[in-house]
């Protein structure tokens, strides 16, 4: 093969290079997040530029591991409420990682690997319950505290909560103090069951 001529990974080995699952794969080439092509049996195909380009707009590529800072990710669909729980948490020089659309939680999280996940559970298009199961099917995310965030109270609402994986849970709205306490209490928690 020469150098001119371009790698095309399969879904599996495109997996590999962006540490996820191939179905996170097949789903974001579904999505139209990657460009591929399909083999005459009906394998997907993904050129290396095309695999290159996707990883530079989602940022995927390694970082430099300097000193760093504990990562929480906030997901939430409300930009007031993402902005809120944001001023709050700054004052604890947390890494903070915003996501208002639910559908990119599981790539985001799987890349970056958050020391926390704070999710909101009402969010349109995806809502936490399956988000919250995604996470926890995923090697990658298994291992990651999640802590809902959400006006759900009922008793019924707050089981599922639990049920689908999640490892706290707190009502909005919520009281500054209380918010510090749990996530600190949280964060980090989980890294050692990776």
């Amino acid at each position: 093969m020469s150098e001119r001529e371009q790698k095309a990974f399969t879904t599996f080995e495109a997996a590999k290079i962006c540490h996820v699952t191939h179905h996170s794969i097949k789903n974001w080439i579904k999505q139209g997040l990657i460009k591929a092509s399909r083999t005459p049996g009906g394998h997907y195909r993904i050129l290396e530029d095309d695999l290159d380009s996707f990883r530079e707009k989602y940022d995927m590529f390694p970082r430099e591991k300097g000193p760093s800072k504990q990562c929480v990710m906030i997901v939430d669909d409300d930009a007031d409420a993402l902005a809120m729980t944001e001023k709050i948490l700054a004052s604890e020089s947390y890494e903070l990682v915003k996501v208002s659309n639910a559908t990119e939680v599981g790539l985001k999280a799987a890349q970056l690997a958050p020391d926390l996940i704070l999710l909101d559970f009402l969010m349109p298009e995806v809502n936490g319950f399956d988000v919250c199961k995604a996470l926890r099917g995923n090697e990658l995310t298994r291992g990651i505290p999640i802590m809902a965030l959400t006006c759900l109270t009922k008793e019924k609402d707050i089981e599922r909560i639990f049920e689908c994986g999640a490892d706290e849970y707190l009502a909005k709205p919520f009281k500054v103090e209380q918010l510090l306490e749990k996530v600190r209490e949280l964060i980090g928690k989980g890294r050692e069951a990776e």
